[in-house]
């Protein structure tokens, strides 16, 4: 889809206050984001925030969670953690928050929309002058009534408006070739997102780095909720280990690190999260597992046995134990920033969980 024909989309959706709908093509793919030539650049990845506040709710009554995230704003400690963010960016070529920017479960659209834009807003003003990418994540588009429309009618026009004049998107799956490189941004929500990813891959073909970046994991890491993976997992992970693509998420609420191999090749994933109420500077790293095996015990058994879960069930049996060639889970790291350094052929994520100016952990993801 050409860019005018989505501004002019966008601005109805705007003005009428109705969802998109999903006509845009599954097969459309972006070569935007110009490249700037180089071939050794910075990005910066921004995990879950889950940006909050009274203002964004009607209803006088706020959940627990609700609580303690207004908490993290209003004391202030995920600005410092942004701040920190900001500060090691400044030869970041871009930023990407990887979703879950809002905690949302906000009363209606408006207000859902409300809390989207003021989140993002002052992610630009925390980094000025820099193209501030979005994935979307599962509380973005959490909330009672129309609440769920928001994402669509906030943030589809604002990475419009990053991505340039040559995007081509569908809904909020974009790509965005930088230098050599090929960014995927996956949205999880969309049935067509599978073949997006395929045709933006197969597209550029020349692409000498994949990054492939989603709120939810491609492997379950998730102890409250294991059956949380990408709904195409089965077909995208063939395809992106073929490509040797590097997987980048959040949703956990924690950093880990994975390494899963099959027939096609290894593919890697890092987890990011940067959820300012566990922001201590000093923190040492810890892992709380280190195998998938290891994992699954810590599991409820619940998980395997209920009939509730039968789909999750399903999604743990297509893992097995022998596939992974690295599985760290838990708090690798607390909440934090990652720093992506690409040189050449290696791809390094610098990972920062205080406001040392140090590195905590660096990996080596190529």
């Amino acid at each position: 889809m050409k860019i005018k024909t989505v501004l002019f989309t966008a601005i109805l959706i705007l003005l009428s206050g109705c969802a998109i709908c999903g006509k845009t093509s599954p097969d459309a793919h972006s070569t935007a984001a110009k490249s700037d030539g180089r071939d050794d650049y910075q990005v910066t990845f921004i995990g879950d925030m889950h940006y909050d506040g009274p203002q964004y709710h009607i209803e006088p009554k706020t959940p627990a969670g609700a609580r303690l995230h207004y908490g993290q704003w209003q004391s202030g400690v995920s600005q410092q953690l942004l701040a920190e963010a900001a500060k090691q960016s400044k030869d970041a070529s871009f930023v990407v928050q990887l979703g879950d920017m809002i905690n949302g479960d906000c009363d209606n659209a408006e207000k859902q929309s409300e809390a989207l834009r003021d989140a993002y807003l002052m992610l630009k003003k925390f980094f000025p002058g820099k193209k501030v990418f979005f994935v979307e994540g599962n509380h973005d588009h959490r909330g009672k009534l129309d609440a769920v429309q928001a994402p669509d009618r906030v943030m589809l026009p604002l990475m419009i408006k990053e991505l340039g004049d040559d995007a081509q998107m569908d809904g909020l799956n974009y790509s965005i070739r930088h230098g050599k490189d090929l960014f995927i941004f996956y949205d999880y929500r969309k049935e067509t997102s599978g073949n997006f990813v395929k045709k933006a891959i197969s597209s550029n073909g020349d692409a000498r780095h994949i990054f492939f970046l989603t709120h939810l994991p491609m492997y379950p890491c998730s102890i409250g909720n294991p059956g949380w993976v990408v709904p195409h997992f089965r077909e995208l992970i063939p395809l992106l280990a073929e490509k040797k693509a590097i997987v980048i998420n959040a949703h956990t609420h924690s950093m880990n690190y994975i390494v899963y191999k099959c027939d096609a090749g290894v593919l890697p994933q890092l987890t990011v999260t940067s959820m300012g109420r566990e922001w201590f500077p000093g923190t040492p790293l810890n892992v709380r597992c280190n195998s998938f095996a290891e994992w699954k015990k810590g599991v409820k058994p619940l998980y395997f046995t209920n009939p509730k879960y039968k789909k999750s069930i399903e999604k743990l049996n297509f893992f097995k134990n022998e596939d992974f060639v690295t599985y760290r889970v838990g708090h690798l790291a607390p909440s934090g920033f990652v720093k992506l350094e690409i040189k050449g052929s290696q791809v390094a994520a610098h990972i920062f969980t205080d406001n040392s100016g140090k590195p905590a952990e660096t990996i080596i993801l190529k």
